[in-house]
């Protein structure tokens, strides 16, 4: 997707000039002194550093004037000055400057000597009194065009707490992790360059470039709806990228939007008539949607002779207009070839339909379940319903009637249609006799209940303990333990969670879930225990970490443990707000407040992108600034923190707001 990394060349044109007022003789001729055996008597060493300052400014401008072979002589030039300068140094006992190294560093970059550059660059850091912005992205340069973009990245990591809201820095490490497929590592670079921006460059030159990247990770991600939005920001600016207005409508397509799907679709065919990719696509989404005005569609593909002699458009053209002769043979070639195209399964699907194919059941069943896998819940209810239209003129069909609402209940559920769902779900218990079947629907009751704005525990807990008596299944248990969580009775929570475990001991959910019971009737080694268990069977539980490395920096004991448990949790997740903010925490109470700041405000900026706002990572924001010696920016995240409390009062945190409101007043 990005070209190339690049960043902006500096060639200290302000030490350049310094040199310019520089006198070749500094003495009277009588008593002038040779400071170096390669220069006249009364010549400073420095004449060569000017030399060489020079000659690197022409090697920029050359380059600026498209003239390469002007520009290496002039960094060639620029090499053997400094060179000479380093001698003059030498034989009087003295080393290059920092100044000094990293411009030579910077010759031999542009030169193409990749690991004399990073040898200057070493000597740079050494000499350098602080860690210097320009010459950590040199560095960055260096590794990045010797094609090490793992040690690029460390580069720019291991300083970026000393400058945490450089877009430079964020915008580097996004689009490297970006190139190393890291799409996790980069979201959360991406996404805080973004909160800077907002918050502090809106005239960034990277405003645009990082709504871009944003959208596209957020696409690989599955998180669509912030990929639109991402999206929609660069289209505002840039709005005939085709690539984006394209990858819009697919989005839309996946989301079962085929409105908004067309719209961009309709865009494209707009900007660039000639276009057929969107044309085409175009053509498949009326055809599964639009199905009155699919004919006019593609007689206006015919007009344009967009409609080729074969392929997909080719057949949904001949089953529009009614040529059915060879049709079933050539749809199902097609599938056989194409298994991932949805609209051949549904022209396939109404064919059998009309002509009452033998096979019909079997290809509802597969093309339903095809638009559900590719999340068109709308498409694969309505497929679904009709075919349990037909099942209903059948005698003894109960069972495979159930089977069907079973499938328009997950078509709901995924539509966030709770009630309705739990409706489809009876419908399928009343419908069977078979006693697995029939657990199994009572288990998906069950679950129901808990979802989306039904939160009717009471239900699911009756549900279970019914279906306990009968089938005491481990699942069971531990989805009841969960409703007993969720109704704050966790005492029968840490006992359906032990139930489950003595059935399934290596289960390593039922040890996290047993955990968050025992925290919550505060009994830590119990806790700490289940969560040790759960990351003992599962090395990659994330979630244990983080909670467990949180525990530890509340109640201020383990540091190291903590630390080293939550910068677990935050590598396999790093995208993660909940993850980054406990270890800010982490590192708050090792007084490490500066890398503190940079995860927290990582923590910030990732909820936001998620859509929401934590009161708790404010809260902590608060804390740090406080610690600082910055009372203004701790009030004004303390109170933030307040403004976004959906429960009780904080009464830790009013007492927080009030305190630091005296220390300014005073």
């Amino acid at each position: 997707m990005f070209q190339a990394i690049k960043t902006p060349n500096r060639p200290f044109l302000f030490v350049f000039f310094c040199f310019l007022s520089l006198s070749l003789f500094a003495t009277e001729p009588g008593t002038r002194t040779k400071e170096c055996s390669l220069l006249e008597p009364g010549v400073p060493a420095d004449f060569f550093f000017s030399r060489a300052l020079r000659e690197q400014v022409d090697g920029f401008q050359a380059l600026q004037r498209r003239k390469p072979e002007d520009s290496k002589l002039s960094f060639e030039r620029s090499v053997s000055f400094l060179d000479s300068y380093h001698l003059c140094l030498k034989e009087v006992g003295k080393e290059p400057s920092a100044l000094s190294a990293e411009t030579q560093s910077l010759n031999y970059l542009e030169l193409g000597s990749l690991d004399k550059a990073w040898e200057w660059s070493e000597v740079a850091t050494r000499k350098s009194p602080s860690e210097s912005k320009d010459l950590i992205l040199l560095q960055t340069r260096i590794r990045i065009r010797q094609g090490e973009l793992a040690k690029a990245s460390d580069v720019l990591e291991s300083s970026l707490h000393l400058f945490p809201n450089d877009p430079d820095f964020l915008y580097l490490l996004g689009n490297i992790n970006f190139e190393r497929k890291l799409w996790n590592q980069s979201i959360l670079y991406y996404t805080a360059l973004s909160f800077v921006i907002e918050r502090r460059d809106t005239h960034s030159k990277y405003k645009f470039l990082t709504a871009k990247a944003l959208g596209e990770l957020n696409y690989k991600l599955d998180h669509p709806k912030i990929a639109i939005k991402r999206y929609q920001e660069y289209t505002a600016f840039y709005k005939n990228d085709m690539e984006v207005l394209f990858r819009l409508a697919q989005i839309y397509f996946v989301l079962g939007d085929f409105k908004h799907c067309r719209m961009y679709l309709e865009q494209i065919r707009e900007k660039n008539p000639r276009d057929i990719d969107a044309s085409h696509m175009l053509g498949e989404i009326y055809f599964m949607d639009s199905r009155d005005t699919a004919p006019i569609y593609f007689a206006t593909l015919r007009k344009e002779k967009k409609i080729p002699k074969e392929g997909i458009i080719y057949l949904l053209d001949r089953f529009l207009s009614g040529s059915k002769t060879g049709l079933e043979s050539k749809l199902k070639s097609y599938i056989q070839d194409n298994p991932g195209r949805l609209s051949p399964r549904i022209a396939l699907l109404e064919l059998a339909d009309k002509e009452n194919f033998p096979d019909y059941d079997a290809l509802n069943s597969e093309t339903a379940q095809y638009a559900y896998e590719y999340r068109q819940y709308l498409t694969a209810e309505k497929i679904l319903r009709r075919g349990l239209s037909r099942i209903s003129t059948k005698e003894n069909a109960e069972e495979e009637r159930s089977l069907f609402w079973e499938k328009i209940s997950s078509c709901q559920e995924m539509l966030g249609q709770w009630n309705h769902s739990v409706m489809a779900t009876k419908e399928a218990i009343n419908l069977t006799k078979e006693t697995e079947k029939s657990f199994r629907l009572r288990f998906r009751l069950a679950y129901l209940f808990l979802q989306g704005n039904l939160k009717k525990e009471s239900l699911s807990v009756t549900i279970l303990s019914e279906t306990i008596k009968e089938n005491p299944n481990p699942t069971h248990y531990y989805l009841r333990g969960l409703a007993y969580f969720q109704l704050a009775k966790y005492k029968e929570s840490v006992s359906d969670f032990s139930e489950a475990i003595t059935l399934d001991p290596k289960n390593y959910n039922y040890y996290f879930y047993r955990a968050t019971a025992f925290d919550k009737l505060k009994q830590f080694p119990e806790t700490e225990s289940d969560l040790k268990t759960t990351i003992t069977l599962n090395p990659n539980a994330s979630n244990a970490m983080n909670y467990l490395g949180y525990l530890y920096a509340e109640k201020n004991i383990n540091p190291d443990d903590a630390n080293k448990l939550l910068n677990q949790a935050v590598s396999l997740e790093p995208d993660n707000p909940a993850y980054q903010d406990s270890l800010g925490w982490v590192l708050y109470r090792k007084k490490d407040y500066n890398r503190a700041l940079l995860h927290l405000n990582f923590a910030a900026s990732l909820a936001l992108e998620r859509g929401f706002e934590d009161p708790v990572i404010y809260e902590h924001l608060g804390d740090v600034y406080l610690a600082k010696k910055d009372p203004v920016n701790a009030l004004q995240f303390f109170k933030l923190s307040e403004s976004k409390l959906k429960s009780e009062l904080n009464k830790d945190l009013v007492a927080k707001i009030k305190k630091v409101e005296k220390e300014i007043s005073e």
